[in-house]
């Protein structure tokens, strides 16, 4: 249950930094999304609902400055020991920012000695957060409820993210010499940046003054994670109408402050949750991030993986030459269509591989394995072509499908007695296991429709046209 006490103190501490939250908002405790705020009147469109000055951004930066003056380290010292698995690395946002919460914790248990607020400015919010008991990420579940994902891409994501996590948390223990650092506290101060962070674009405004406008992006490459208090108040709801805006706002003072906002899109009535956007995102991706999921999302993948790494030299530049990357990560939607530069790949891997196993008798330069000149004129040939492109494209397809079928077999096997476990599984977090998972089963068959579509329509025009060689051999 939220402390409704920190949740106000918060709101106060905000304001008194230059933030804002709009009058017509009340936070409450809702079942199933937790601390959020309501309207308590209608609010118009283009109203602000919430602002939070650059000046209490938690950015890399920040956290960089604070941990070298508190601890008394070089910026240069944050970098990954030896002998470690990324030795002389610089430390990534996640670390520093994950570095700087956490000393807000150690520091509260520190006896004799007063509290640092010049370097840890941010206890006030940092309390005001779900308590990590509550939160339901992946990382949070016990061995029963992880079971529930056995069979899922999702299930080995969380096992990797967890070792990834841990060897973070361990390193800045470490280097930090600070014992109250712990794994528990490492991973709710991660869980907090995968599940509240926003793109550092966003403390930007033009040099030409004015205000810059933003919507969220599934992948952001040109930004760095940053902890926008405040705007993480709102929850995430699918095609949201909401603006952020980096602009100028006007102060309690009236001053004005460079601040990011998040600016109402349509009007909204009174007595109902307020809502940001997140973006697009998968089930997968809001699951393993945020802690929850999306009946029927739309925007909902399965992700495709060849794991083709070690294909022979003529392949790799054969895909090369077409700007093609085996070891890519696909995405297979809703509607079941299969990506196209997936089906390239497998059919350019099929089709070397077949002639590098025919005709043994001739010699072949692999740096000369482009397809022989037909002449038009020569129906033989051509005949024979034809049979080869229909034959290599229901390979393609079925090497597709044993690919979607042995992911579906997978998610549909049913656990062991002895992999369920004997700890209790919460019934929010079985059925929010089982959402993702019939999500990712749909999909699937979605996308075994399209091929055995595609399969038949091939099959259909051999019996039909390709009866016989028109030369009549």
């Amino acid at each position: 249950m939220a402390d409704m006490t920190k949740a106000y103190n918060f709101i106060s501490w905000l304001r008194e930094k230059g933030g804002h939250i709009h009058d017509s908002t009340e936070l409450k405790v809702d079942p199933e999304t937790g601390l959020s705020p309501f309207s308590t009147s209608a609010i118009d469109k283009d109203e602000r609902l919430v602002s939070c000055p650059f000046e209490i951004a938690i950015t890399s930066e920040l956290a960089t400055k604070a941990i070298c003056k508190l601890i008394q380290v070089k910026e240069d010292q944050l970098v990954w020991p030896a002998e470690s698995s990324k030795q002389g690395e610089k430390w990534n946002e996640r670390m520093k920012i994950g570095a700087y919460l956490g000393l807000h914790w150690a520091y509260q248990e520190k006896q004799g000695s007063s509290f640092p607020f010049d370097s840890l400015a941010h206890l006030i919010y940092l309390e005001s957060l779900p308590p990590p008991s509550t939160l339901t990420t992946p990382l949070y579940f016990s061995t029963s409820e992880l079971q529930l994902l056995k069979g899922s891409t999702l299930y080995g994501a969380v096992q990797a993210r967890k070792e990834e996590w841990k060897a973070e948390s361990d390193v800045v223990r470490k280097v930090l010499k600070e014992d109250g650092l712990t794994w528990e506290r490492y991973l709710a101060t991660a869980t907090y940046m995968s599940s509240r962070a926003f793109p550092s674009k966003l403390l930007n405004i033009p040099e030409e003054g004015g205000s810059a406008t933003h919507e969220a992006k599934k992948d952001d490459q040109e930004s760095q994670p940053v902890l926008l208090p405040g705007l993480d108040l709102f929850n995430h709801s699918r095609g949201q109408p909401i603006l952020w805006l980096s602009s100028l706002t006007p102060s309690a003072d009236d001053t004005k402050i460079p601040s990011v906002s998040l600016i109402s899109a349509q009007d909204t009535e009174s007595g109902v949750q307020l809502y940001n956007n997140y973006g697009p995102k998968s089930n997968e991706e809001l699951l393993l991030g945020y802690g929850f999921v999306i009946p029927d999302n739309p925007d909902d993948v399965v992700t495709l993986r060849l794991g083709s790494s070690t294909l022979p030299p003529n392949i790799q530049k054969k895909l090369k030459d077409k700007g093609l990357d085996s070891n890519k990560v696909f995405e297979l939607r809703r509607n079941g269509e299969l990506d196209k530069n997936l089906l390239e790949i497998v059919r350019i891997m099929l089709n070397t591989h077949n002639h590098a196993n025919c005709d043994h008798d001739h010699d072949h330069d692999h740096e000369h394995e482009e397809e022989e000149e037909i002449d038009e004129e020569d129906e033989h040939a051509l005949h024979q072509q034809e049979e080869k492109e229909m034959q290599l494209e229901l390979d393609v397809l079925g090497m597709l499908g044993s690919m979607l079928d042995e992911k579906l077999e997978k998610l549909q096997t049913p656990l062991e007695k002895d992999e369920a476990g004997e700890t209790e599984v919460r019934e929010d977090i079985r059925r929010m296991c089982e959402v993702y998972k019939q999500g990712q089963i749909d999909i699937l068959n979605a996308g075994m429709d399209k091929l055995s579509e595609r399969i038949e329509r091939i099959e259909s025009l051999i019996d039909e046209g390709m009866g016989g060689c028109p030369c009549g051999c």
